[in-house]
């Protein structure tokens, strides 16, 4: 039953993030990032490769955003090098 919640969380989560994506794209607005925190966690949405972006939440008060945003900056071009791998 737990699997089954955290899926149906996870699609409607990637539901609106589509749907806000979409509605940037019919504006023609650019949407680049996104930052939301309050006392319970702070989330962030970054474009992270040419076709995806992706979705860190922290729930740790003591982490500074910068240090997120830091990670998943190094891993960007990690995961950039495995897309190309299967274009091959």
């Amino acid at each position: 039953v737990a699997v089954h919640v955290l899926v149906r969380r996870h699609e409607k989560i990637s539901n609106i993030i589509k749907q806000f994506k979409l509605s940037c794209s019919k504006t023609q607005a650019q949407f680049a990032t996104m930052q939301v925190r309050n006392a319970r966690y702070s989330a962030f949405i970054e474009g992270f490769t040419s076709t995806t972006y992706a979705m860190v939440i922290v729930s740790d008060a003591s982490i500074q955003p910068a240090t997120t945003l830091i990670n998943i900056e190094a891993s960007r071009a990690h995961f950039e090098s495995l897309i190309a791998q299967l274009k091959l």
